[in-house]
């Protein structure tokens, strides 16, 4: 792989948390919110892995795992206001 392939694989997981933190503000459904941003954060996940530059591996990876827990909570929040 190109050192450029590499560089926009590490954008790309940037631009998938912040895409994922918007989902969290958007007023939608809490499920599909919850939803989009998991998929959303798995994608970064693989994108934070694939750049293999260090600096995109820690911070793409971190800040996805982040929105991701974010989504879980947001789901076992859905839940339990519907008991």
């Amino acid at each position: 792989m190109k050192k450029n392939t590499r560089n926009i694989l590490g954008d790309l997981s940037i631009i998938a948390a912040i895409t994922s933190m918007i989902f969290f503000f958007l007023p939608i459904d809490d499920e599909i919110d919850a939803i989009i941003i998991g998929l959303i954060s798995f994608l970064g996940i693989g994108f934070a892995l694939g750049s293999k530059e260090i600096w995109y591996v820690i911070f793409g990876t971190l800040s996805n795992i982040a929105m991701l827990g974010m989504a879980y909570l947001l789901l076992i929040g859905t839940e339990f206001s519907q008991l």
